[in-house]
């Protein structure tokens, strides 16, 4: 299963990601401050969760979760 996050690599790509949506660079910051939206690697990662940065709206970079559900 792969899914997107509110994790980026940088506030860039945050800025990036966010203003296709119409929000200012001022307002990215806030939600960073506020903690609606992270800059780093995602939490809760092992062998069978990982996070890969991948490419998204605005030319940004996105953290995405790669998890693997398979049932042994």
């Amino acid at each position: 299963m792969i899914y997107g996050t509110s994790y980026f690599p940088s506030r860039w790509d945050a800025v990036k990601y966010y203003s296709v949506l119409g929000f200012k660079s001022y307002e990215v910051k806030e939600m960073i401050k506020n903690g609606e939206i992270h800059i780093g690697m995602p939490p809760g990662l092992n062998s069978l969760r990982r996070a890969v940065a991948q490419k998204d709206q605005g030319g940004s970079k996105r953290y995405f979760i790669h998890e693997d559900v398979r049932v042994g």
